[in-house]
């Protein structure tokens, strides 16, 4: 593979051109090629391969490849899912026509060893596994067999859902792009989320791919949701979905034609640009497995039951504080659609989100308390443990169950439970770090988890006694009061008739006594 490599790029550079137009060209998959500037490629077909792991990588540095070559790129898509695997995969065109149909494509002629599209989609007999994500309906679009119109239009930089038949490449033809290449994303419904992908034929620096987008993106979400089919394991894979952003996965670069998931600033509809100074001129697979990385101060803690499992972290770094830090936190994708998932609440101006990865300061592992969230069914027994960290062997880290009022160390043994009843959002788990003395003073306290959101006051812990809650302007005027009851670890009160803006609520009965500033919105 090197030696080939190096004779790619030497005729490359020695400006040799291949005036044959019958003649094809073909680069494998895992070789690298870059074409020089004053170069020209006047090859009549430019094959570019891939496999599942290997991916062919062209960077035409100045539109060295003439207009009467057509540019192939057989990209490798995941196998259908048959119910034993999650299957499917999100792409991008690599090369695309001036105008490119879902029906072109799916007719499209391949060559000698590449099974035509038309064979390779999966169909019903109706519909085809292939189609882009709809932000209104919060689901993929799968393309008919007799899909014409603009409807059917494939576009640069949209990330597509696909599968093949076997697990196989797809053929897509037309030229390199040489310039920058939009794709809109928007907030729709609530939904934040929209599929992009690269639009070259290159791997993509995704640091700086976020930094260049990183305003339009939410900031809660400020990360590259790259799925992984479930197959890849490690630090900042959190379900099907591998998360990179400015703390973990920094090193990972996105294959040619790989598409991903980014969230909108939800403010505006928004532009995310893929620019070629992202272009790299190499990388390793796509996410569909990929390689871990070590991150220090990290840890990883698993809830399993005999079904399955999920996973959330927690890191701690001198560039994060107990409140959101765009670019290090990261909210879990898809959340109501999980049937099972743990994840965890910022420890400061929380809203509510529920976070996939937390990133605290690096002097908060030796105190701190997290509110953790768990999605379980009624009945299922599920044991918490930690999975991996790089924490040093003198910080502990306690499990507390507010609900029977335990902590367990679970550096030396894991904490299981049967959920009585169905479980879902944060007030009864909560994770202890560095506490070597554990106060019950302490633990009534820490063990409220009050926050805002949508206009409405939440109260989720374990409340020991009737309490009395009430809420002060920033002069100190009284303007709500409220009580709730003891027998619930989630309360929820509406506080709609009181304007936007900056709050103290107080929680007081004989045994808990907590005061908090909140912002209403």
């Amino acid at each position: 593979m090197k030696y080939r490599f190096l004779v790619l790029l030497l005729i490359i550079c020695l400006n040799i051109d291949a005036q044959d137009l019958s003649n094809t060209m073909t680069v494998t998959a895992g070789t690298a090629m870059i074409i020089k500037s004053g170069t020209s490629l006047d090859a009549g077909e430019f094959n570019l391969k891939s496999t599942s792991d290997r991916f062919a990588t062209v960077l035409d540095e100045t539109g060295g490849i003439s207009s009467a070559t057509v540019v192939n790129y057989d990209r490798y898509v995941n196998i259908v899912s048959d119910g034993s695997n999650t299957g499917n995969d999100l792409i991008a065109l690599p090369v695309k026509t001036a105008v490119a149909t879902f029906g072109d494509f799916l007719n499209y002629s391949a060559d000698y060893n590449v099974t035509t599209n038309s064979q390779s989609i999966p169909t019903n007999g109706t519909l085809y596994a292939f189609g882009p994500y709809n932000n209104v309906n919060q689901s993929y679009t799968n393309y008919a067999s007799a899909t014409s119109g603009n409807g059917d239009v494939l576009e640069r930089a949209v990330g597509y859902r696909a599968a093949t038949n076997l697990g196989g490449t797809l053929r897509f033809t037309g030229t390199i792009s040489q310039s920058t290449e939009t794709v809109s994303i928007t907030t729709a419904g609530g939904n934040k989320w929209n599929s992009v992908g690269n639009p070259y034929p290159t791997y993509l620096d995704s640091q700086v791919f976020l930094t260049e987008n990183g305003a339009n993106l939410d900031p809660s979400a400020t990360a590259i949701y790259a799925y992984n089919n479930g197959l890849e394991s490690g630090e900042g894979v959190i379900g099907n979905f591998t998360i990179i952003n400015n703390l973990v996965n920094t090193t990972k670069k996105i294959a040619p034609g790989q598409g991903f998931l980014v969230a909108d600033s939800g403010a505006t509809d928004n532009e995310i640009s893929f620019t070629t100074a992202m272009r790299v001129f190499s990388g390793s697979d796509d996410f569909i497995p990929g390689r871990d990385e070590n991150t220090n101060q990290m840890l990883r803690l698993k809830a399993e039951h005999a079904n399955g499992n999920f996973a959330t972290e927690i890191y701690f770094n001198g560039n994060s504080t107990q409140g959101l830090d765009s670019g290090y936190d990261a909210k879990l994708y898809g959340e109501a659609y999980l049937n099972f998932s743990l994840y965890s609440h910022l420890v400061e101006d929380n809203v509510g989100t529920s976070m996939a990865i937390q990133s605290l300061g690096t002097i908060d592992v030796n105190d701190v308390v997290i509110p953790l969230g768990l999605k379980a069914s009624q009945g299922q027994q599920v044991t918490f443990s930690i999975e991996d960290t790089s924490l040093s062997n003198d910080v502990e880290v306690y499990l507390e169950d507010n609900l029977v009022n335990t902590f367990t160390l679970l550096n030396e043994s894991n904490y299981t439970f049967v959920a009585n009843t169905e479980l879902s959002g944060t007030g009864r788990f909560y994770l202890r770090f560095g506490n070597t003395t554990l106060s019950q003073i302490d633990n009534e306290l820490n063990s409220l988890n009050l926050y805002t959101a949508n206009q409405r006051i939440f109260v989720e812990g374990q409340l020991l006694e009737t309490t009395q809650v009430d809420v002060y302007d920033t002069l100190g005027r009284l303007v709500m009061g409220s009580r709730l009851e003891t027998g619930s670890t989630t309360n929820e009160i509406d506080a709609t008739q009181l304007s936007a803006g900056i709050y103290i609520v107080k929680l007081t009965n004989e045994k808990q006594k907590l005061s908090k500033k909140v912002i209403l919105k």
